[in-house]
């Protein structure tokens, strides 16, 4: 569990280990003026002009503003989002994750995780198609709270009305505009039956087969389309039951049929008629004024070091250990006295599952300089992990469970929205016994910060059985009965209930 917490997911590809695509001691692109670039949300590292990252910048300012006022600013919290901005392709093609061995056909991508969310794309194609994969991906996060719960089409369907954010006239937004591939895709191919649509999952063919995910993306688009702003306000209203009935267990099928009080046929000849008519509606927003006018943000130049240990952290978070390795090392060659490399090999440890020569490499980090907050947690975690907690827990001598306690706590000093640091201290402090309510509180503000990781859950209610409240860890408990909890964390939450029982 511990490990898992700082698992991270590409959401484009599944990738394989790889070794570098080249050395970056010879790269052209280390040896050129690289800066990085803060906004109010976003820190975005490139070598590319200051006046297309402004533009970049003000861009997904804007479109988390427009989120915000959609859904709640409380549902745009997540870890940090790093932005990679090459100048053009052919900068970025090395650093992109690989498929067959190859780099991924890909005109952007966004890598998400608990630690660190990333985007990267080129700036010589912000208006070509990256920006639109951009927002795509980065709509799975911010709606990542439904994640466990909503049906693949809704998933899908949801990200491709949020991928056509555009801003005109300044100050105004808008989303929903048609997507022309998807309009001439259904214009020649029959829809899919609804019944068939609602049961597509992560392992279906429609899906992962690339031959059909055309009519299942369209169709999905389409759908969502219709029942968001298709125009028929009893639609409109009863979509918004969908989310709570699904929440609640009930099947995709049941939920919409519940909830649109409509049969599966009679939604499939209204969604066809949609689609003859032509005429697609779109939704209008106002932004605030703090991205009206081009948003000021801080720059500062980085050294050739700090160039190679950003590219390292880029090529770790894609999934390529090998050549993340190369640049850490060339890092290291060229900042001996810098902690970054050292942290950076740190991290790579751990995600190799070396908890003791990560310890040792961050530790080293950490006489020569400041950590951030995921050094330290980090550090803390692989710590932890060579006690040999596990499966049978057992309280830490007062001396290593200090080390641990604090350097947590300076995580959390550093990014108070970390959930996983959240989760990991509330997992402490209820194994060591000492404070049980603020180990409660650590793993509900985790909870908080990251809803879709059902495995939270399961350590609240263990906090909530240590502490004596039966009755709130069987609360806990019976909402990971729900057919869509993952099976392993479902059968762990019926044991855990069966023992309460007894």
């Amino acid at each position: 569990m511990l490990r898992h917490a700082l698992g991270f997911f590409t959401t484009l590809l599944a990738l394989a280990a790889m070794a570098a695509t080249g050395q970056p001691g010879g790269n052209a692109l280390t040896q050129r003026h690289w800066f990085e670039a803060r906004t109010a949300y976003f820190q975005i590292f490139s070598c590319g002009s200051t006046q297309e990252v402004a533009r970049l910048a003000m861009r997904l300012e804007q479109f988390r503003d427009a989120y915000s006022r959609l859904a709640g600013a409380q549902a745009v919290a997540s870890p940090p989002i790093i932005v990679m901005a090459f100048p053009d392709q052919a900068a970025m093609r090395p650093f992109l994750p690989l498929y067959e061995g190859k780099p991924a056909n890909l005109a952007a991508f966004f890598s998400r995780g608990s630690d660190q969310n990333l985007i990267v794309l080129p700036l010589s194609s912000l208006e070509a198609g990256s920006l639109k994969v951009v927002f795509h991906e980065y709509t799975h996060l911010l709606l990542r709270h439904n994640l466990p719960y909503w049906p693949m089409w809704l998933t899908e369907g949801m990200a491709e009305i949020y991928s056509t954010f555009e801003v005109y006239g300044g100050s105004h937004a808008r989303i929903g505009k048609p997507i022309d591939s998807h309009v001439r895709f259904l214009a020649h191919a029959p829809l899919m039956p609804l019944k068939q649509l609602f049961a597509v999952t992560r392992e279906s063919p429609e899906y992962n087969e690339r031959q059909h995910q055309g009519v299942f993306y369209a169709e999905s688009w389409l759908l969502t389309h219709y029942l968001m702003l298709g125009g028929n306000p009893a639609h409109k209203a009863n979509f918004r039951q969908l989310t709570p009935l699904l929440r609640l267990g009930q099947s995709p099928e049941q939920a919409f049929t519940n909830a649109l009080h409509t049969s599966l046929p009679a939604m499939e000849s209204e969604l066809r008629a949609y689609l003859a008519r032509g005429r697609f509606g779109s939704l209008e927003l106002t932004l605030s004024a703090s991205v009206e006018t081009a948003r000021s943000f801080v720059t500062r130049g980085l050294t050739p070091m700090e160039v190679c240990y950003r590219l390292g952290d880029e090529l770790l978070h894609t999934g390529r250990p090998e050549a993340a390795e190369a640049y850490f090392m060339e890092a290291k060659k060229l900042g001996p006295t810098s902690p970054l490399p050292y942290e950076g090999l740190g991290q790579l440890a751990a995600r190799r599952g070396q908890p003791a020569e990560a310890v040792r490499l961050l530790h080293q980090a950490m006489q020569l300089g400041p950590l951030n907050f995921l050094g330290h947690y980090t550090y803390a975690r692989e710590k932890y992990l060579l006690t040999g907690t596990g499966p049978n827990l057992h309280t830490l001598e007062k001396g290593t469970a200090a080390e641990i306690r604090a350097e947590l706590q300076k995580s959390l000093a550093l990014m108070p929205d970390f959930g996983p640091a959240h989760h990991l201290l509330g997992f402490f402090e209820m194994v060591q016994g000492e404070d049980l309510h603020d180990a409660e509180k650590h793993i509900q503000r985790a909870i908080q910060l990251e809803p879709e990781n059902q495995a939270y859950l399961l350590t609240l209610a263990q906090a909530q059985l240590a502490n004596r409240e039966l009755a709130a860890a069987r609360r806990t408990l019976e909402t990971l009965r729900r057919p869509y909890v993952e099976p392993q964390i479902r059968a762990h939450a019926e044991d855990m209930l069966k023992t309460i029982g007894q």
